[in-house]
């Protein structure tokens, strides 16, 4: 409305200054050499309006024919796009499909009509180099991919999973680590790097990127804590042979992070034992067995008992003073009864543990009882014999892949890293 009123305004006062110059002519004479020109002012205004109206028209037609033109090419740009779009998703199909000489063929239509975006172009010769297994111009093409914002995190992926299946594990984690200063959000790269610092004993650099990913909100606290507590686990192995006082420090750290787990304890109360302090590996032992009296922990202290020379009843008395009812306790009593021949301890213990299907470790104390206490090797066969067909204890098993092993391990025998979890034998075999 604004525009229409100024518009309005401007027209009036071009007519008011028109219809002036015209109801009041006036002479006009010019002088060029000895030559005088005279003219009424009517022509002069007349002129003007001639030279205003074609140089108008003149305009006109220029900017038509430039917005044709434009549009022309504007709507060719849109079908090429539209076509080289068609194109690759005819490419992704076909490489969904299997379909690889399909895919190739859409490719090369499709790079003439999207020479301006090479993105696309980058993206679908990955994909067919990945078909054909050409695996030194899938690299180049990832390098590419470099260059440019829209496909930078694609080129690091790529590049990382192409070292990680060479497995060049050092260029693996560089470009892995690359992409997760871009967005540590992306599935399955925090779990990457993890397997990548442990295939590689980079147990330092888990710890950071832990640390990084937990800052990020990529993972909960419990993984920041269970990670964390093997980095240091690993460290203090390491160190276990050329830092002692080093190496207990980073098993205490990984203990605190994860309480009571039963490998930590293992090497906790390994390395105390080689400073020679029996004082503070008593402590342990009890500190221990009183936190977490199971199967595992008890094979842990009853070797280090032995490894130590401790295995003396008053001392085993007083490591399961707190809960010597447990069949658990029970159990390293009667252990170190039989190696002290305290055989009416032994079998004081050991009753209500039998029952209907004993498992093997009591088979084999049976066995020992019998030969010891009475001598008699035919009962002390039968029960050997009867401990071959018996359950055995709990093991490791992977929660990926289900294959069990019998000491726990960072990186599972399947490759797995932090994958075994604690079973039970008797339910495994109970489910067979």
């Amino acid at each position: 409305m604004y525009r229409f009123i100024i518009f309005t305004i401007q027209l009036l006062l071009l007519l008011i200054i028109v219809t002036f110059i015209f109801t009041n002519p006036f002479k006009i004479s010019l002088d060029i050499g000895n030559l005088k020109y005279s003219f009424s002012s009517n022509f002069f205004a007349i002129l003007i309006i001639i030279f205003t109206s074609l140089l108008y028209l003149s305009f006109y037609i220029i900017f038509k024919s430039r917005l044709s033109i434009n549009n022309y090419l504007i709507k060719n740009k849109f079908k090429k796009l539209e076509k080289g779009y068609q194109y690759f998703v005819d490419a992704m199909i076909a490489i969904s499909n299997k379909d690889n000489s399909k895919a190739i063929k859409a490719h090369k239509k499709m790079t003439n009509y999207l020479k301006d975006d090479p993105s696309l172009s980058l993206l679908l010769k990955s994909e067919v180099f990945k078909i054909e297994k050409k695996q030194d111009k899938l690299s180049e093409v990832y390098d590419l991919m470099l260059a440019s914002k829209k496909t930078e995190t694609i080129g690091y992926r790529g590049l990382m999973e192409l070292n990680l299946k060479n497995q060049d594990y050092h260029h693996a984690f560089l470009y892995g680590e690359k992409l997760f200063n871009l967005n540590p959000n992306i599935e399955k790269l925090y779990e990457t790097l993890t397997y990548i610092c442990a295939k590689t004993k980079n147990w330092n650099q888990l710890i950071l990127l832990s640390d990084k990913a937990y800052y990020n909100k990529s993972i909960s606290k419990n993984i920041l804590l269970e990670n964390k507590s093997i980095g240091y686990f690993e460290i203090a192995k390491i160190k276990s042979d050329s830092n002692l006082q080093d190496a207990i420090i980073n098993i205490t750290k990984a203990l605190d992070l994860k309480k009571n787990f039963p490998p930590f304890i293992k090497l906790h109360l390994e390395l105390v034992a080689k400073t020679n302090n029996l004082f503070l590996l008593k402590k342990l032992v009890k500190k221990y067995w009183l936190s977490n009296p199971i199967y595992l922990v008890r094979s842990i202290i009853t070797q280090i008992i032995i490894d130590n020379n401790l295995g003396q009843l008053i001392f085993i008395n007083q490591i399961i003073k707190n809960n010597m009812n447990i069949d658990e306790s029970k159990k390293l009593l009667i252990f170190f009864a039989i190696k002290n021949q305290e055989w009416n301890i032994a079998r004081n213990n050991i009753i209500g543990l039998i029952g209907s299907n004993p498992s093997r470790e009591i088979c084999l104390f049976m066995a020992d009882i019998e030969l010891g206490e009475n001598n008699d090797k035919q009962k002390s066969d039968s029960w050997i014999m009867r401990s071959e067909n018996a359950l055995s204890e709990n093991l490791w098993i992977c929660k990926i892949t289900n294959q069990s092993q019998d000491v726990w391990s960072s990186l599972s025998d399947s490759g797995y890293f932090n994958s075994l979890v604690l079973n039970d034998v008797k339910m495994i075999n109970n489910k067979n």
